[in-house]
């Protein structure tokens, strides 16, 4: 799986014309260059989207477990001001999780973007099939630079305030020696809980809304397709009605006027 992280040169990749390669978390998708007819891409667009749609489902139940636990911790920490190590470990340990389950949301908006961009160019026709439904191709693409670019800003500027930067989140080892060198304090650690409380409402967020764009896109492409699909059945149908009926050679033998000598 590609390695997706909070970074602005990722973020710019969403600007650019992108090519699909491997898609993450799929095991390695086939170009869309090397599928053979419209019909492959867009089942696997499809099959591919529903997972997203499904692995979104999972995330969101998990932020609204941690955001609860977290919940915990904040009354815990007001109460006695730090935490006992081993639940500190425990939050350093689900802040990790927090952090790595950020990435693979943003790598899903990523590659969802991607699959959009492909489809629309590939499919002549489907802009105007948006249209006809109010909504466009770039009108997702911008939705989901937006949520990319938000999760980005909030995660950013939420870290700040433990002393963690963006090149901080590049690697897992260095987040959470910052992480922990900030809750070697009682303000430190209610600092740090306060962020994480901050980051899971937005992701719970924000994956509610991930879901809901990607299903809709889902759901538009399977109707394009299956209009594709009936329109084509509709032309052969009538091209085959009309067309003209084959003459039958007979020869001297199979003649009627034999039968009536």
């Amino acid at each position: 799986m590609k390695k997706i992280t909070l970074s602005l040169a990722a973020a710019m990749l969403f600007i650019t014309s992108a090519n699909a390669g491997s898609v993450g978390g799929f095991g390695g998708a086939t170009e869309f260059t090397q599928i053979l007819n419209n019909g492959e891409l867009a089942a696997q667009t499809a099959k591919q989207l529903q997972q997203y749609a499904t692995q979104l489902q999972q995330y969101y139940v998990q932020y609204q477990e941690w955001y609860r636990k977290i919940q915990g911790l904040k009354m815990m920490a007001a109460n006695i001001g730090q935490l006992p190590e081993n639940m500190k470990q425990d939050f350093l340990n689900m802040a990790l999780k927090m952090k790595k389950q950020m990435e693979r949301g943003q790598a899903i908006t990523f590659t969802a973007a991607n699959l959009n961009q492909r489809f629309n160019q590939i499919f002549k026709g489907y802009e105007h099939f948006l249209d006809k439904n109010s909504a466009s191709a770039q009108s997702f693409q911008e939705a989901y630079k937006n949520m990319y670019q938000s999760t980005r800003d909030t995660a950013l500027n939420s870290l700040k305030a433990l002393g963690i930067q963006e090149k901080d989140l590049q690697n897992d080892q260095a987040f959470m020696s910052k992480l922990r060198v900030a809750m070697n304090t009682a303000q430190g650690t209610e600092a740090a809980i306060a962020v994480a409380n901050q980051l899971s409402y937005h992701q719970t967020q924000a994956i509610q809304k991930l879901q809901k764009t990607v299903m809709t896109q889902a759901n538009l492409q399977a109707q394009f397709i299956a209009e594709q699909n009936q329109e084509k059945q509709m032309a052969a149908a009538a091209q085959e009605a009309f067309a003209p009926k084959p003459k039958v050679n007979r020869s001297d033998d199979e003649s009627p006027i034999r039968y009536l000598k």
